[in-house]
Parts: structure tokens; C-alpha cells; sequence
């Protein structure tokens, strides 16, 4: 059995050593190779880049190792066992690479453990040692124990080179908080300084699984589930995995001891732990045919990330809600952003659901400052497809069908067995119900950049769509602001002492039409200078139609420009209730709203 050992030897230094046996190498010319990108994260990350002092030795005699390629190695003739030796530099701060410090440490496999050409189908070994300058630290992990305390270091076994990155490994002091939900054990771990209140999030974590639990039925695809979490002081991510998700949060995002409200952050948190406990069923055993297997040395592109990604999305908030964490009024705040943020810009014009999810490689995954002028988000445009399809089965069918039956079906047909999707699968199971044709909605909603009916759909359900005013310029959401500028400046900035860094102009705005670009700083309007602090008094004084004088700089060129200001446009999307009685079971009503 292919044995990987690895040992986190410089926490200064920020270094693991991997020790990678193969009993029964080819001997003619045995290659190994490190993946080009990690299930989960679409775009070509490289982590060979950090592979250091690759040597092998067979029989203890050195043996010659030749590079192939960016992150191919091939080995000379052997005649027996091969050891590989190597060192990985560890020191990216995300979910999706490795990283290792005097505190905690973190990696997934697919940073660490070279591929063996021919044997990744096969069965293979880890074992994890001690930090000789850490011996304290824990262990978590979702990889099979085969030796060793819970917790601590020991041995773990992968049924493949598949499964075996797919389960990321956290250490540290930890703080662990085991939980059951669904007759299944569950564990919340958490590395990094934190005040969580670590007995109410896993209660709410519990009530979350539960529903997603129930929603697709028995047996769930795993036995057990960790969230693997990684507190800072600001950062936000997550990936899923096989029986566990890999988290970064900020600290504030964690509900403390005392706390009773749920608040926007603690609410985000809960969120990104329902999204990527929805990709068990959604993406790592119901997936795309292109992802069976997944083939890491390339681009692998698929147009159905819109429903991998955009069904999840609509899922993990409409599940707190189901779930009894969030009320209607929450819930519904939060669609509205989700419009506001995909209406804001033009690119939903520019590009359809299924192109962004195709190019999720570059245009999406490696955005740039003109992203809301040329790109449209599948997470997002595919959480509102989500909804519009919700709504619609249960128009269609009398609010017999809902789309949570649908995903379940779908996952019975296609997941349990991870046959893989096609381009059409989707749409073809759509429309197998009866009653049920949303050919054209589909097309409409995948092939153009046509808007989506959200206005009617919602008012059937007694919900109603308002578009009204933002604060600022920064400010767009599903909230109604208590009250706003009388004009727009057509970019997102970030305000500081030194002015406005402006993010992103947005196309045929006054910022554009004046010559600005994103990365400009604003430092002076109307002869005034304008900080983060007084911006909106600034801007307050302007008029629409005011032609006014700004100064930027440009690099470190001193710009003066003319800026002519426009009317804000309504870009923030606010519900609400106002015919309780259409709700037919989409909402639950936390209290009776008046009707019209």
C-alpha cells in the first residue's frame, strides 16, 4: 500500500516533510505528480510550486529523478521499494492550500501527497506525526483512524488518491465540540483565538443538518461530519469535502457567550456552514459527469456550475429559515440583496449563468476591478434561478412539488451512485414531473442574459419587490435606508484619511464618464477634501446635473477632472409580506403582515 507520512518539522519556517512509499513502483520510469487545482475551488493553483528538495532512494541508494513538467516527476529504473523525500512550504492563509505556524497548522492532501501514476485507484496509507515543537497539539480530520487516540496523531487510510485529498487536516490546540444531528455525530472544531459560545452554535449547526438530513433522506453520504474551522481576526471562506468542510472565519463571526440575537455576522457564519454542508449531496456525490473523476492536471469546464453553486446558494440561507433561525423578515432581507447585488452592475447583460459557470476558471475565479461591467455570478444569478424554480413548482403544481423534492429525487437518481450530470440532465428530470414544462423558463434563464421573473413569481406568493434608494454608492442591499444622497458617484470605494480608493467603476456612471478608474483616489471635490469621514457631507452639497471639480491621483499623477453628478438610481431590492395568505408554505410567518 502506497504510504504517505508527514511531519510538521518548521513552524517557524512554515514547513511539512512528506515521506511517500511505493512497495511496488514500475520499474521502467515511475511518475508522480502533484494536482494542478483542488476540488471545490476552480482555477489552476500550482501547489507543486511549493514542493522543496524532492529526492528518492531505492534500497538506500540514491535514485534519478527527473522533472516532466510544472508538477510531474519521473523516477529512473528501480528494483525494489522507492522512498520519495520532499518538503512543502506551507504559509497560505486559505481553505484550499496548506499553511503551518507556531499556533495551528492546516493542509489538504492535494498540497502534500504527490499522486502515484497507475496506483490511484488503490488504497492508500497516512500517518500523521507529532510536531516535535507542538507535541500537545490535536488532530482533526474526517479521513478512517486506523491507529491512534481520537484527536491525536496516528494513522488514517483513503480508499483512493481521490478520497485521500479529500480529507483536510487541522492541527493545534483545538477547541473540539462534538454534536448529534440526525442520529449522525457531528463536531465542531475550531483552531485560532476565539470566544465562541461553542454549545449554541452547535445547536444551531444541529438544527441546520437536521434539515438538510431530512430534506434528502436516508442514508446520508457520510457517517460522520466535522467542521474544520479556522478563526482570524478577518478573513472568510470555505470548501467542501467528503465528510467535512474546511471554514475560515473572522472572530466576530462566532456567537460569544451572552449573546441572543443573531446578528449579520454570526448569521453569514451560519450560512457558509449550511452552503457547504448542502455540498455533500450537491457537488461531491450528485456532480457533473466532466467531475467523474476528476481529471486535476487541466481546466476541467463545465456549464452547470450554476446549479452546483447556485442551487447551494439558494439553499443555505432558505434552510436557517426553514430551520427555525432566521424569520421571514431576515430571510427575505437577504433575497433582496441577493437581487440588488446581481442588478447592480451591467454584467448581467454582458454574460449568461452557463458562460460564467464555464469560465469560472479565469473571468470568475480570478476577478478583476471590471467584473460588475462584464461578468454575472453563478453563485448568485443560480441562487435567484433557484428561487424562481421553487416558486414556479409550486405554482405548477398546486404547491404539491417543491424544488427540495426535486434535488432529492435527483440525488437518488444521479448522486447515490455518482453517475454525473450532462449539460441537460437537469432540465430533462425537470420536466419528467407532471404538469411540469419550464423548458423555456430555463432556456430563457441559462441561454440569455434576459431578466428573471422575480417580480411576478414573488407577488403570487403575496410578496412584494420594491426597488428603493441605498444610502451610498457602497450601500446597495435589500435593506430601505433611512435616508440618501441626493447623488451617485457610480463607483464602489474605500474610504480612508487619504481619500476614496476607488474598487469599481461601474459602466456609463458619472465616475466613468469622468475619466475614473478603478484604483484612482479621490482626494478632493469641489476644491474639498474628501476623506472616509466626509464623504457623504461632501456629497450632500452636490445637485444632479452639477458639474463639479474633482482631484485624483493616478498612480502618483495629480489628476483634475469634472464629474457631472446624476440622480441615484434605485439599486437596493426590498420585500416584503403584504398578502399572508399566498404563502402556501414557502414562509413561515414569524406574524401576520397586512395586506393591501
Amino acid at each position: 500500500m502506497v504510504s504517505y507520512k508527514i511531519t510538521p518539522i518548521d513552524v517557524h519556517g512554515h514547513l511539512f516533510e512528506i515521506k511517500l512509499s511505493i512497495p511496488e513502483p514500475a520499474t521502467q520510469g515511475q511518475r508522480v505528480k502533484l494536482p494542478a487545482w483542488i476540488p471545490g475551488s476552480y482555477m489552476i493553483r500550482d501547489f507543486a510550486k511549493n514542493i522543496m528538495g524532492l529526492y528518492a532512494q531505492c534500497h538506500g541508494e540514491p535514485v534519478a529523478v527527473k522533472l516532466i513538467d510544472k508538477h510531474t516527476w519521473e523516477l529512473g529504473q528501480l528494483n525494489g521499494p522507492v522512498e520519495i523525500f520532499y518538503q512543502a512550504y506551507a504559509w497560505d492563509l486559505s481553505v484550499r492550500t496548506a499553511y503551518l505556524d507556531q499556533f495551528w497548522g492546516f493542509f489538504n492532501n492535494s498540497s502534500l501527497c504527490l499522486a502515484v501514476e497507475g496506483q490511484t485507484d488503490q488504497p492508500c496509507e497516512l500517518i500523521l506525526e507529532p510536531c516535535e515543537q507542538h507535541p500537545e497539539w490535536q488532530v482533526a480530520t474526517g479521513m478512517p483512524r486506523t491507529s491512534g487516540d481520537s484527536f491525536k496523531p496516528g494513522s488514517f487510510q483513503a480508499d483512493s488518491y481521490e478520497a485521500l485529498i479529500d480529507y483536510p487536516f487541522l492541527l493545534g490546540n483545538l477547541v473540539i465540540e462534538e454534536f448529534i444531528a440526525g442520529g449522525i455525530k457531528h463536531a465542531l472544531v475550531l483552531a485560532g483565538r476565539n470566544y465562541a459560545d461553542t454549545a449554541r452554535i452547535t445547536a444551531d449547526l444541529a438544527r441546520i443538518c437536521e434539515y438538510q438530513l431530512d430534506m434528502f433522506g436516508k442514508p446520508a453520504p457520510f457517517e460522520s461530519y466535522t467542521f474544520l474551522t479556522i478563526v482570524v481576526g478577518k478573513g472568510f471562506g470555505g470548501l467542501e469535502h467528503r465528510n467535512s468542510t474546511a471554514l475560515m472565519c473572522s472572530r466576530k463571526d462566532l456567537a460569544q457567550a451572552g449573546e441572543v440575537e443573531i446578528d449579520n455576522d454570526y448569521r453569514t457564519f451560519l450560512s457558509l456552514c449550511s452552503h457547504e454542508y448542502f455540498h455533500s449531496w450537491n457537488i461531491k456525490t450528485l456532480k457533473p459527469k466532466v467531475f467523474v473523476p476528476y481529471q486535476l492536471d487541466a481546466e476541467s469546464y463545465t456549464e452547470q456550475l450554476w446549479f452546483y453553486e447556485g442551487m447551494t446558494s439558494y439553499y443555505d440561507d432558505y434552510v436557517l429559515h426553514c430551520a427555525g433561525i432566521i424569520d421571514e423578515k431576515a430571510y427575505l432581507n437577504l433575497i433582496g440583496e441577493t437581487i440588488a447585488r446581481v442588478q447592480r452592475g451591467v454584467g448581467e447583460s454582458i454574460q449568461t449563468v452557463t458562460e460564467s459557470s464555464f469560465l469560472a476558471w479565469t473571468k470568475f475565479y480570478q476577478q478583476g476591478e471590471n467584473a460588475p461591467n462584464s461578468i454575472i455570478s453563478y453563485y448568485a444569478k443560480g441562487a435567484l434561478i433557484g428561487l424562481c424554480l421553487d416558486l414556479q413548482l409550486r405554482l405548477l403544481t398546486d404547491h404539491k412539488l417543491t424544488l427540495a423534492q426535486v434535488m432529492q429525487d435527483l440525488w437518488n437518481k444521479y448522486g447515490k451512485e455518482q453517475l454525473g450530470t450532462e449539460d441537460h440532465t437537469f432540465v430533462e428530470h425537470l420536466n419528467s414531473y407532471p404538469g411540469v414544462d419550464l423548458t423555456e423558463f430555463m432556456h430563457t434563464a441559462l441561454r440569455t442574459t434576459k431578466p428573471l421573473p422575480l417580480q411576478t413569481l414573488l407577488q403570487s406568493f403575496g410578496v412584494k419587490l420594491e426597488s428603493t434608494f441605498a444610502a451610498d454608492d457602497n450601500s446597495h442591499n435589500g435593506k430601505r435606508a433611512s435616508d440618501s444622497l441626493p447623488v451617485q458617484l457610480g463607483a464602489k470605494y474605500k474610504g480612508s484619511s487619504q481619500g476614496l480608493e476607488l474598487l469599481n467603476v461601474y459602466a456609463n456612471e458619472p465616475a466613468k464618464r469622468a475619466g475614473l478608474a478603478a484604483g484612482d483616489r479621490i482626494i478632493a471635490i469641489d476644491d474639498l477634501q474628501v476623506t472616509d469621514t466626509t464623504v457623504k457631507e461632501v456629497l450632500s452639497r452636490m445637485a444632479p446635473g452639477q458639474a463639479t471639480k474633482v482631484h485624483a491621483f493616478r498612480r502618483d499623477e495629480l489628476m483634475t477632472l469634472t464629474i457631472e453628478w446624476t440622480e441615484p438610481k434605485p439599486y437596493s431590492r426590498v420585500l416584503s409580506v403584504t398578502h399572508p395568505e399566498l404563502i402556501n408554505g414557502w414562509l413561515t410567518l414569524s406574524e401576520e403582515a397586512p395586506t393591501d
